[in-house]
């Protein structure tokens, strides 16, 4: 029977980790933050505001250095569940496209639509709608829907329109990947004596030895053996950990892609108190650039301890040509994102921008909303649009967009390249006993949120893993 060490136990890791446990190898899944129990109740509220909580649930080991800035935080979940247990809980696909130009453009061969398809339907993650959009969401989705967008509810394949939002949300209380996916094994007798969960446990490296993985080095410095390692560290860690362990593929920290946002601040004219989800909707839009490439992401309205309450909304791009790459430096990660570097995108990016603006404006005339600004220190968005397209593209790159759907950073590939770093079945080239199975091995980032497109590539890889070591 194999050993497995996953490492990672975000969205990624826990169905990596159920999909190898189903198949009957012996799993030990490796998680550098904390358990379930700690802080349980902030990690299913559909809210997360506990800032002791936020400390422990958050991974703030990472910088971005784009356009000239000193070092910014871009910030991921950090204990089981990853990301799943501190996000907005938006349960999308992408597009069908999306996944066709991974395997006729990038040389992803069964990873097409037709192909991915049926892995999205064997996924459980909640798909709930919140009955009340909340006052914010319902009046940005009804002006959408005046201006000419169709209903639409989004989920799964994409679409241009305006509607209600699928969320991982069971019985009014957030979902998180480790309790839909790790819990349910460690609850019976049979599964869970094959798995092994080992919180507060950093892995430093993958133990190479010819260019086999023989196991894991830790960071209290002993080292265990395993028949296998599968990264599931994230976009950001896995490349950094292969590194680590002397794996210098040309594509190993680089193409790394991001969906670039703008988070427009919206000053309510007066204060709403709701108790639901920050986000419930969703408009999707397409652009010159592309189609279904634009999002405006509508956030209900919270206080800020001053009487006055602000929304936001965030304008994002999620077809994207930049390209960027990230590196260790004393121990963090250093990413340039290099977002909106290409025409394309900075272009799309001015029409989001205008979109939402067009959206707010009938907003302050009907007297809903007070101002909206572009950034901390007060200036307005009427102020960015009198700019151009390449300033407002510098001005964007300054700002940490909302989305955080970092990929492509162990890119996917028929052969080795400055394209690809591993192959179509998730494992590293020049490697053997070596998978990497997260957001990381995205060709090309979907136009979505990433959760369930990382979940999906996780549950693909594990499944052949599981086959080869029988």
């Amino acid at each position: 029977m194999s050993r497995i060490a996953v490492v990672g136990a975000g969205p990624a890791g826990c169905v990596a980790t159920h999909r190898l446990i189903n198949a009957g190898c012996r799993v030990v899944l490796f998680e550098q933050g904390v358990g379930l129990q700690d802080f349980h109740s902030a990690r299913s509220s559909i809210h997360f505001s506990d800032a002791l909580a936020e400390e422990q649930l958050l991974d703030h080991s990472s910088d971005v250095t784009d356009a000239g800035n000193s070092a910014l935080p871009y910030v991921r979940g950090k204990g089981v569940g990853g990301t799943s247990s501190v996000n907005a809980m938006v349960q999308t696909w992408g597009c069908p496209d999306d996944y066709n130009q991974w395997e006729r453009i990038f040389g992803c061969t069964g990873w097409g639509w037709s192909s991915v398809r049926q892995e999205f339907q064997n996924l459980h993650m909640g798909s709930s709608r919140s009955v009340d959009l909340g006052r914010f969401s319902r009046e940005v989705v009804d002006v959408a829907l005046r201006m000419g967008a169709s209903g639409v509810q989004h989920g799964a394949a994409c679409a241009d329109g305006a509607g209600s939002v699928a969320l991982s949300v069971v019985d009014g209380q957030r979902l998180d990947a480790f309790s839909a996916y790790v819990l349910p094994l460690l609850r019976n007798a049979e599964s869970a004596a094959l798995l092994e969960v080992r919180t507060h446990s950093t892995v430093e490296a993958v133990v190479m030895e010819g260019g086999v993985a023989k196991g894991v080095a830790l960071g209290d410095g002993t080292e265990e053996h395993f028949d296998a390692v599968v990264m599931c560290a994230g976009a950001i860690w896995s490349p950094l950990l292969l590194l680590r362990s002397g794996l210098y593929g040309p594509a190993i920290g680089r193409n790394l892609q991001d969906h670039p946002s703008l988070s427009i601040i919206v000053q309510m004219a007066q204060n709403v108190e709701e108790t639901l989800p920050e986000v419930t909707s969703l408009v999707v839009a397409s652009s010159a650039m592309g189609e279904s490439n634009i999002h405006l992401l509508p956030v209900n309205a919270t206080s800020n301890g001053s009487g006055m309450q602000f929304a936001q909304l965030a304008a994002a791009v999620t077809k994207v040509s930049s390209r960027g790459s990230v590196k260790e430096v004393d121990q963090k990660a250093e990413l340039s994102l290099r977002s909106l570097t290409t025409d394309d995108d900075a272009e799309a990016m001015r029409a989001a921008i205008i979109l939402a603006s067009d959206v707010l404006a009938p907003l302050k005339e009907s007297g809903l909303v007070v101002e909206c600004y572009v950034d901390n220190t007060g200036t307005r968005l009427h102020e960015l649009l009198a700019h151009d397209q390449a300033s407002m593209a510098k001005f964007v790159q300054r700002q940490l967009g909302a989305y955080s759907h970092v990929s492509g950073s162990c890119a996917m590939g028929n052969v080795e390249s400055e394209h690809a770093a591993v192959s179509t079945s998730g494992s590293v080239f020049n490697a053997q006993g070596l998978w990497v199975a997260d957001a990381s091995v995205f060709p090309d980032i979907p136009r979505g949120a990433t959760q369930l497109p990382t979940m999906m590539v996780a549950s693909r890889i594990a499944r052949g893993i599981a086959q080869q070591l029988r």
